[in-house]
């Protein structure tokens, strides 16, 4: 009788000693992530998280999550372990499926091939645009625009692993749609766009050209209306490609090129940057006035002139002391 009362206190004290273990908070240096396989077992679970430190003894875990059905409820994935973590709470997230997702920022002036090798380096996609990335894209998502560049929304997107790089892009993009569709028909009457694509042009430019941008939209919208070029720095940088190294010739200028507005009429083809909300929204609600030029003060504003006579003592001004 003795006996059976010291091995009920031993075991109380064992299932207790277990349950502060299960329960303590992990001690972690860093945060780390767990990649839970499709197949593995609780066993073969037990071993990846003693395999982290963050496991004793496989045994007791194992029969745990037997006995309270856990082992049959383990959701595939990666899952985020940190100090507000313990055995308890990680498998609860394995039984709900709480995986964690990585993030990943597309930024406002970015162009398309700057996108591509983003996501070519990101951890845990499946690069999925190694070959003909503009054709799968426009194919997933019905774009009918002229080139890929500028259509994809900057923001911060989340993805699990094993998401392919495609299916980024195709969130970006329809977040740009949508929200390009509600501006376009809130526009200001009377501007000299044939679509939204000629929109999101605009919008690529005064991206590039500066922090004042429903002015800078107004000098464009301007220049458009009196058939003036947009001689527009940007564009011939874009034009350039590769071969910019920092600094604009006059040969540059010249360069023929169908995004060089030096040497066009009108808006080039398409866009040649992602485009913020706020540019979208300069392009279609610009700023009014009797501006047809501007020229930087350099220190990250511009000189805003109504004739070519003020616009070249701007110029004399900022550019040539």
């Amino acid at each position: 009788m003795k006996l059976f009362k010291y091995s009920s206190i031993i075991l109380i004290g064992l299932l207790g000693l277990l349950y502060v273990n299960f329960d303590s908070k992990f001690n972690l240096k860093k945060e780390l992530v767990v990649d839970v396989k499709q197949g593995m077992s609780m066993q073969d679970i037990s071993f990846l998280l003693q395999s982290n430190n963050l496991l004793y003894s496989t045994f007791f875990l194992n029969q745990y999550s037997r006995i309270l059905g856990k082992s049959t409820q383990i959701k595939t994935g990666e899952y985020l372990v940190t100090n507000n973590d313990s055995i308890f709470s990680l498998l609860d997230k394995f039984s709900k499926g709480e995986i964690y997702y990585r993030s990943v920022r597309f930024k406002e002036g970015s162009t398309f091939s700057q996108l591509l090798l983003i996501l070519k380096q990101l951890d845990g996609i499946i690069d999925n645009l190694k070959v003909n990335p503009d054709s799968l894209i426009a194919k997933e998502t019905g774009s009918k625009y002229s080139s890929m560049e500028g259509i994809f929304s900057p923001d911060t997107y989340y993805y699990k692993k094993g998401d392919t790089a495609s299916s980024l892009l195709v969130r970006a993009y329809k977040q740009q749609k949508k929200e390009l569709n509600t501006l376009w028909k809130n526009r200001m009457p009377g501007l000299p766009y044939k679509s939204e694509e000629d929109a999101l042009t605009m919008a690529s430019i005064i991206e590039k050209e500066g922090v004042e941008k429903k002015r800078i939209a107004g000098v464009f919208i301007n220049r458009l209306n009196a058939k003036m070029r947009l001689q527009s720095d940007p564009t011939v940088i874009f034009a350039l490609g590769k071969n910019f190294d920092g600094n604009i010739r006059k040969k540059d200028l010249r360069l023929k090129h169908p995004y060089n507005t030096y040497m066009i009429k009108g808006l080039p083809p398409g866009p040649i940057s992602l485009v913020s909300l706020e540019s979208i929204k300069a392009a279609l609600q610009p700023e009014i006035t009797n501006d047809y030029y501007f020229v930087s003060r350099g220190d990250g504003t511009h000189q805003f002139s109504a004739t070519l006579e003020q616009h070249n003592k701007a110029v004399k001004e900022y550019q040539l002391k």
